[in-house]
């Protein structure tokens, strides 16, 4: 590639060529052919010296272009430095930062996922203890807990909501009233009821045929026959099945009153 000063030099030599060929073209003696000869060559050498200028003109100006588009790059670069520079000023403070907060969460993860452990086994004593209702699926669902309280990657969060969750499961089921069909052993023989829980109030069974009721006793730890309110225990077991509704004959009902007449102004 011919460089800027390059053309500036050969731009004015080609001028000289061009004004000594028409010099040598004037000189005495000459005939009428070899002037027409020495014309057409200096034709045909200013026509070639203005291509050869031409050409120059474009490659100057690309050169041109190209030498702003390398300065423009250049303080592209110059302003990426500088703002790298800055970055990894900003990166190593939150570096720093991250740093301290890793060494605060393993402080925290110290003390208090042994707490989540020993909370999670009272739990289990717990649910170990309460009335035999559902008592495989909560055991299940603890042991479930159990695994992510034991599972390295997970995060302390995760862990937490985890016990909380299953602490808020055991809760609801003190609130609420449910009913199942299940196996239970009375006086040492396996009889099919249909057990009531009644939060952690009580838990009753009722046999299939509706004759036989027995009560969930937790200090012996045994179903107790139930003397009295079979009848009540079958009638809860029904309502808690949506079998039966409340009598609507024990509602006080009064007889609607007839609607006025249409113009009649009588209750003005």
């Amino acid at each position: 590639m011919i460089s800027v000063n390059r053309i500036s030099f050969m731009i004015p030599l080609c001028c000289f060529v061009s004004l000594f060929v028409i010099g040598k073209a004037g000189g005495a003696g000459d005939s009428p052919s070899q002037l027409k000869e020495t014309a057409e060559r200096t034709v045909a050498v200013h026509v070639e010296t203005q291509k050869a200028m031409d050409a120059w003109a474009a490659e100057e100006k690309a050169l041109l272009g190209e030498i702003d588009r390398s300065e423009h790059a250049l303080k592209r670069i110059v302003w990426e430095r500088d703002k790298t520079s800055e970055y990894l000023s900003t990166l190593e403070n939150k570096m720093a930062e991250l740093r301290e907060k890793a060494e605060e969460m393993k402080k925290i993860n110290a003390e208090l996922l042994p707490v989540l452990d020993q909370g999670l086994e009272r739990l289990t004593a717990d649910v170990k203890g309460d009335i035999p209702f559902d008592k495989t699926g909560r055991l299940q669902r603890i042991e479930d807990a159990a695994e992510t309280l034991n599972d390295y990657d997970a995060g302390l969060l995760v862990k937490t909501r985890t016990l909380f969750d299953a602490v808020a499961r055991e809760v609801d089921f003190g609130y609420t009233v449910d009913i199942e069909e299940a196996e239970i052993s009375v006086g040492g023989r396996s009889t099919r009821v249909k057990l009531l829980k009644v939060g952690r109030v009580g838990l009753y069974a009722m046999s299939m045929d509706g004759e036989r009721a027995y009560v969930w006793n937790g200090s012996q730890h045994r179903y107790v026959p139930v003397e009295r309110s079979v009848a009540e225990i079958d009638d809860a077991v029904q309502i808690v099945e949506r079998i039966r509704i409340i009598e609507l004959t024990k509602l006080p009902m009064g007889r609607p009153e007839a609607l006025p007449a249409v113009g009649d102004h009588s209750h003005e």
